[in-house]
């Protein structure tokens, strides 16, 4: 899916781009999560100068909004330092909007453990 991503970029078709994102969404692990390296790839996409000024940016980086609950602390660790390295190159107005979103939104926070479930009680019940 990475390859039809980047086919999508070349020919610089925002609806093909928008459709490979979602696309590579649907590749999950058997954990229903997005696979590590899938993000990491999609942030090499967006590390590459030509995408600074690309309109198309904002859509690829909307991979990280859609897929959020869906990604490792350690992806949503990575995107957050790329953001804050890389964030402020972006030009292209969506692209600098999704930026924001993901850095200062919740898309990218660690989520809280869950407290463990506690078994009901039993009630003593005298059927005398």
């Amino acid at each position: 899916m990475i390859n039809t991503l980047e086919s999508a970029l070349a020919a610089q078709d925002a609806e093909a781009v928008q459709d490979a994102v979602y696309e590579l969404g649907r590749q999950r692990t058997a954990e229903n999560l997005i696979d590590d390296e899938v993000a990491f790839q999609v942030l090499t996409i967006l590390r590459r100068p030509g995408m600074w000024d690309s309109p198309l940016a904002g859509h690829v980086m909307n991979f990280f909004e859609f897929e959020a609950p869906r990604l490792s602390q350690r992806a949503k660790d990575r995107c957050t330092s790329f953001l804050r390295e890389w964030g402020s190159k972006f030009t292209d107005v969506h692209s600098v909007q999704v930026v924001g979103e993901l850095y200062h939104g919740e898309y990218l926070r660690p989520t809280p453990p869950k407290p463990p479930r506690k078994k009901p009680r039993q009630s003593k019940r005298d059927d005398a």
